[in-house]
């Protein structure tokens, strides 16, 4: 029988139980080896009753006694710590341009890795990838069946998480057929599906950049914002929170009072790319002329320049490629500064790939911040680079499964 899903293990559905076996996992997790003493300290529950779930846990394999720790005086407390192969989770990426899937354990330790371009036409080829590539980890790790607690799917676009589907707005196959269900049904493993944003977002929370930090943000390039506040995803009234731009396409332009409002500069509030626009303002500019090593980076054809093109080409020097990398880290940081003075996060952390440009974006988005986020906000946020990259969201996917095998111990 499959455990509940997890879109039901939320803070404010978590029984008594199932918040006290999260907490005291979780400290176990992060911060052992670590005593039954400290343990109480840090979650603030009582000694008896942190000793009384430790045992238990022991008991089932999930965490492990190792020696004694160091005593002020008197008798030695016993350390304990987390036994990451008590179980496996496998997390799914369902990307614009590929999936991937990761098998991890209860440390987020990648097992096993598969990754495959994604289906371009129907929702029964994306399907069958997604199970190609479960099967794949499953296999390459080839670790007991039993021991396998859960999937989860990070992907874009409208999902419904209590049917389990996702409506594609990219263009890309949508898949309206109850995905979950259907994997649930291959693998007998409970799947729930979240969005990729979110899920990237409780990643770099949990395994990544934002760990030290109870209220984090996470920058998915310039078209969605996770956000975590107090360890919990935040979905908003209807699940779909974390879109950073409005809807100015149907309307016309905003009017210019609007515009003014937002350092009166339109691109801060219209949507973008997954790519900043960056590799269109470098095909516009050498089109109108402008010297750059880009196209001969692309092949020779200004056509096929990316955003990866246009950040080989500014570490190495190149004059425009730089500029543009440096202005569109302004943009970012304008936007960026807003929701620090909105929600005075600990951390903000640039993921979705932008993050690769490096120092020179990263810089401009902090000198953004600190001319237009109040003072006492700007000093106390981190401004960093995704430290999971690419696998943001697979991982951050497998540390949602972690997080409800450990409310279900």
């Amino acid at each position: 029988m499959l455990t509940p899903r997890s879109a039901e293990l939320e803070e404010h559905h978590l029984s008594d139980r199932e918040r006290k076996n999260l907490a005291i996992l979780d400290a176990i997790k992060r911060y052992g080896p670590i005593s039954r003493t400290d343990i109480s300290k840090l979650i603030k529950l009582n000694i008896v009753t942190v000793s009384n779930y430790v045992n238990n846990f022991i008991e089932q394999g999930l965490v492990i006694e190792k020696g004694l720790d160091i005593s002020s005086g008197g008798r030695r407390p016993t350390i304990v710590v987390l036994n990451p192969k008590a179980a496996f989770v496998i997390g799914v990426d369902l990307g614009f341009a590929t999936v991937t899937a990761v098998l991890t354990d209860l440390e987020g330790s990648i097992v096993a890795r598969a990754k495959a371009p994604r289906p371009r036409d129907t929702a029964d080829h994306v399907v069958k990838t997604l199970t190609d590539l479960v099967n794949q980890v499953i296999q390459t790790a080839g670790v007991d069946r039993q021991k396998l607690k859960g999937i989860r799917i990070g992907c874009s676009g409208v999902i419904d998480r209590e049917v389990g589907t996702v409506r594609c707005t990219d263009g890309v196959a949508s898949i309206y057929v109850p995905i979950t269900t259907l994997l649930e049904q291959q693998f007998k493993l409970p799947t729930t599906i979240e969005h990729d944003v979110t899920t990237a977002a409780y990643g770099e929370w949990s395994l990544g950049s934002g760990t030290d930090v109870d209220i984090m943000l996470f920058m998915y390039s310039g078209v969605g914002c996770g956000m975590i506040i107090n360890g919990e995803i935040y979905h908003g009234a209807t699940g779909t929170a974390g879109e950073v731009s409005i809807r100015s396409e149907l309307q016309g332009e905003p009017s210019s009072d609007l515009q003014d409002v937002w350092i009166g500069n339109i691109s801060a509030l219209k949507p973008w790319a997954a790519h900043l626009g960056i590799p269109d303002k470098a095909r516009e500019a050498i089109a109108q002329g402008a010297i750059s090593r880009m196209p001969d980076l692309a092949g020779g054809d200004p056509a096929k320049i990316t955003m990866g093109t246009v950040f080989e080409a500014a570490k190495e020097g190149d004059k425009l490629a730089m500029e543009i990398v440096q202005k569109a880290g302004e943009r970012l940081g304008i936007r960026i500064a807003f929701l620090v003075n909105l929600m005075n996060p600990g951390a903000v952390v640039i993921g979705g790939g932008i993050e690769q440009a490096g120092p020179l974006l990263l810089e401009s988005v902090k000198k953004m911040v600190r001319l237009y986020a109040f003072e006492e906000m700007a000093n106390a946020v981190k401004i960093v680079p995704s430290r999971l990259g690419e696998d943001a969201v697979a991982l951050g996917a497998s540390a949602l499964v972690i997080r409800d095998t450990f409310a279900n111990a």
